[in-house]
C-alpha cells in the first residue's frame, strides 16, 4: 500500500505559509505502515489540481487531498475532484447546518448561497461532517483506491485526519483483507542542542554503520539552535525493532549524551521538568534575563506544571533594572560593562538570593541592531557576544561565553537555548 498527499493553496506555492499539514498527514499514515509515494503542492487552479490528482492516483492506493474546500471563488477542490472522477457535484442538504454554522442573525441570500457551496460533494462520494469549522470533507472509493478530501485549516484537517481518515483506512484494509507490508516501522526521535550538525554527524559516523546493519535509518535535520536525530527501524518483529532502536540510542548517548535534552516529542522545558521529577527533590529555579528578554522564562513556562519549580524571573534589559531590581552594583556595571562575565555572575547570584531558589540562570549579551539582515560578529560592537551563568544550590558557578552569528532574533533564540546548561547541571547534581 502506498499513499500520496496533495496540498492545495496558492499561499503554499508562493511560500507565504509552511506546509505543516502534509507533514502531519504523512506522519500518521506512515505510522500505519503505509509508504508515501508523493507529496505534491499545487496552487488554486482547477486544471493543475486535476493533473496532480492524475499523477497521485497512478502511483498510490490512497490519495489525501488537503485544502480548497472553503466557500470562496478560489476554493476549487470540489469541482476539480468531480471533473477528475467524471462525476457531477450534488448538494447534500444535511451539510447545510455546518456550512452555515457561523452565520447568525444575517438574512442575506447571496451570503447563504456562497456558504452553502460547502454542502456540495461529488456524486457517489461519502460526506465527512465537520466537527470543527464549517467546511465538509468527503471520501470516494474508485478502482480499489481511496480518495480523501479534507480542509486545509490545520485544526480542521487534524480533526478529520484522526477521527475520520485513519479509522476509515483501517476499516478499508480489514474489509479488503489487505496486508500492509510485513515490515513494521518504528521511530525514535532524539532532540539535541549546543552541538553543530557537522560535529554531530562526525561523532556518530560509526554508529551509522551499525544502524545500517540493523536496518535502521538515521536522519539528521537541523533548525536554528536545535538538531533532531530520527531513528527509523524496519523489521518484521516489533520487539526486535524496539531492541535495535534502544541499542542505537544507547550508542548515540555514549557519544553525545550531554547534548541530548529530549527523547521523543517535547521541549527543553519538558526535559527540565522530567529531570526535576526524576530527582525526587523539591528543586526550584529562577532566571535573570537581559539579552533574551524573557525567552528563557517562556521556554520554561510553556511546560504545564512549571509553577511547581519555576519561581520567577527578572527581565533586566537596562542597567537601571540591573541595579534597582537585581542589585548589581553600579560601579561594577560602569567598570566591566553590562555585557561581561562579572556582571552575568552577579546577576545570577542576586537572582538566586531574591527568589531563594536552588538554581539561578542569568544571561546578557549584544543582540545587534538589525532585525532582518544577517549581522556578522564585529569586534567593535561585539554583536553576537553572549554570556550566561548558572548557580547551583551548593554554590557551584558555571559560566559560558559564546559568539553567535545571525539576525537579532536568531542570537536571542540561540542564547535562550543555553538553558541546556541548566538541564545538564540539574541532571548531574541529582
Amino acid at each position: 500500500m502506498k499513499f500520496s498527499v496533495l496540498s492545495i493553496g496558492t499561499e503554499l506555492t508562493l511560500g507565504l505559509i509552511t506546509n505543516t499539514n502534509a507533514q502531519i498527514i504523512a506522519q500518521y499514515l506512515t505510522d500505519l505502515g503505509i509508504e508515501c509515494s508523493y507529496i505534491i503542492t499545487v496552487k488554486d487552479n482547477e486544471s493543475e489540481i486535476i493533473d496532480a490528482l492524475d499523477i497521485c492516483s497512478k502511483f498510490s492506493d490512497i490519495i489525501v487531498v488537503c485544502g480548497g474546500l472553503g466557500p470562496t471563488d478560489d476554493d476549487l477542490t470540489r469541482s476539480a475532484f468531480a471533473k477528475f472522477l467524471g462525476e457531477k457535484l450534488i448538494k447534500i442538504n444535511d451539510l447545510d447546518k455546518t456550512s452555515l454554522r457561523f452565520l447568525k442573525y444575517i438574512n442575506n441570500e447571496n451570503l447563504i448561497e456562497t456558504l452553502t457551496r460547502q454542502s456540495y460533494i461529488p456524486q457517489n462520494a461519502v460526506a465527512i461532517k465537520p466537527r470543527v469549522g464549517s467546511a465538509s470533507g468527503f471520501i470516494v472509493e474508485k478502482n480499489d483506491k481511496i480518495f480523501f478530501s479534507i480542509p486545509g485549516v490545520p485544526r480542521e484537517m487534524k480533526d478529520m485526519l484522526i477521527h475520520d481518515l485513519i479509522p476509515y483506512i483501517k476499516n478499508f484494509l480489514n474489509r479488503k483483507k489487505i496486508q500492509i507490508n510485513n515490515e513494521i516501522i518504528q521511530k525514535l526521535i532524539l532532540y539535541t542542542t549546543d552541538i553543530s550538525e557537522s560535529q554531530l554527524e562526525y561523532s556518530i559516523k560509526d554508529v551509522k554503520k551499525l544502524a545500517a546493519e540493523l536496518n535502521i535509518d538515521i536522519g539528521v535535520t537541523a533548525s536554528p539552535g536545535l538538531i533532531k536525530i530520527m531513528l527509523i527501524a524496519k523489521t518484521k518483529n516489533k520487539n526486535l525493532g524496539r531492541k535495535n532502536l534502544e541499542e542505537i540510542k544507547r550508542q548515540i548517548f555514549n557519544l553525545i549524551g550531554d547534548n541530548i535534552y529530549q527523547i521523543g516529542e517535547g521541549t527543553i522545558g519538558d526535559s527540565i521538568k522530567s529531570v526535576i521529577n526524576n530527582c525526587k527533590k523539591n528543586i526550584t529555579i529562577s532566571a535573570a534575563e537581559s539579552i533574551t528578554g524573557g525567552l528563557i522564562s517562556s521556554l520554561i513556562t510553556d511546560t504545564p506544571g512549571s509553577s511547581n519549580y519555576f519561581l520567577g524571573s527578572i527581565i533586566s534589559y537596562s542597567n537601571y533594572a540591573k541595579n534597582k531590581l537585581l542589585r548589581v552594583d553600579n560601579n561594577l556595571l560602569n567598570k566591566e560593562g553590562a555585557v561581561s562575565i562579572d556582571v552575568c555572575i552577579e546577576m545570577a547570584k542576586n537572582c538566586q538570593k531574591i527568589f531563594s531558589s536552588d538554581f539561578a540562570i542569568s544571561v546578557t549579551g549584544y543582540a545587534g541592531s538589525s532585525q532582518n539582515s544577517l549581522v556578522q560578529y564585529n569586534a567593535k560592537e561585539d554583536v553576537g557576544l553572549v554570556f550566561s551563568c548558572v548557580i547551583t544550590p551548593n554554590g557551584l558557578i558555571e559560566t559560558y561565553e559564546r559568539k553567535f552569528i545571525g539576525t537579532r532574533t536568531d542570537i536571542k533564540f540561540f542564547h535562550s537555548l543555553k538553558m541546556i546548561s541548566l538541564f545538564k547541571l540539574i541532571k548531574y547534581l541529582c
